[in-house]
């Protein structure tokens, strides 16, 4: 694949963000226990969630970076091959890593030793491997990058929403924070589609409204751990999901509002009953 040398940023990067989580697992895990209500508040402190930012930050920027080289490397070995640079190749790596690093704080256990630096990993790994198959345009199959590509933004966002709702932080912050993670999943998912930056930039603010919306709705709502980040994934694969496809044809079809609304109500059922 001519996209080789930014995979292989991209697995350095990988490792690299891996290995701060590794840290920061190892120093929330060893942390003395402070009495607050909020879990990821009760065994880090500022030095942790400045680790944590930069963590964030590198994830973004070594993915935007490995995507640029992939670019040139695909303008370089076939000149008339359009320039394949994205601009939101950040977002995935970035809110897994946060995922990452939020989870490690809530539950701040050995077990998430493994588990935080694997999450980080596979968010980033995933997310540029996703990338570089559906920037393939001469892949047979096309299909199957655009799957792979839509499993890793509604893993990483079942991991990130959850993170937030686990921690019952107050309802402004809680509803703000799952509108930012919500908009720039929501962005990413649009690059499969044919709208302009500009009509991707407004449904994703869109999907970030109505996305603070059901936090809000979800704060009232008697349900604790991961229920209610099934209920936040299941809301943004229906909001996200017909964004797209608003933006893939001109009309939503019939088979589109059967699809998302059947799967998203029968899935709204199910975590009604068991919550």
């Amino acid at each position: 694949m001519v996209q080789q040398p930014g995979s292989g940023l991209g697995l350095i990067v990988s490792i690299v963000v891996a290995a701060l989580v590794f840290v920061l697992a190892i120093a929330a895990t060893g942390g003395q226990p402070v009495a607050v209500s909020t879990p990821l508040l009760q065994t880090t402190n500022a030095l942790y969630w400045t680790i944590g930012a930069l963590a964030v930050l590198l994830a973004g920027a070594g993915a935007q970076f490995a995507d640029r080289a992939a670019a040139r490397a695909a303008l370089s070995m076939s000149p008339a091959t359009d320039d394949l640079e994205s601009q939101t190749a950040w977002i995935v790596p970035s809110v897994a890593t946060a995922a990452a690093v939020l989870l490690v704080a809530t539950y701040h256990n050995a077990t998430m030793i493994v588990i935080g630096p694997l999450i980080a990993f596979l968010g980033n790994a995933g997310a540029l491997l996703a990338r570089d198959l559906l920037d393939d345009v001469g892949d047979a199959s096309h299909r199957t990058a655009t799957t792979i590509h839509a499993l890793v933004i509604h893993v990483v966002a079942f991991l990130a929403l959850g993170a937030v709702y686990l921690n019952k932080l107050p309802t402004a912050l809680s509803a703000m924070l799952v509108a930012i993670i919500a908009g720039l999943l929501t962005l990413e998912t649009l690059e499969r589609g044919a709208a302009n930056q500009a009509i991707r930039g407004v449904y994703a603010l869109l999907a970030a409204g109505v996305m603070a919306q059901v936090m809000i709705a979800l704060n009232w709502w008697q349900t604790h751990g991961w229920t209610g980040g099934a209920v936040l994934l299941v809301a943004f694969y229906l909001i996200s999901g017909v964004l797209l496809a608003r933006t893939q044809r001109t009309e939503l079809r019939t088979r589109d509002l059967v699809e998302f609304g059947a799967v998203s109500l029968v899935a709204f059922v199910i975590l009604a009953i068991t919550a």
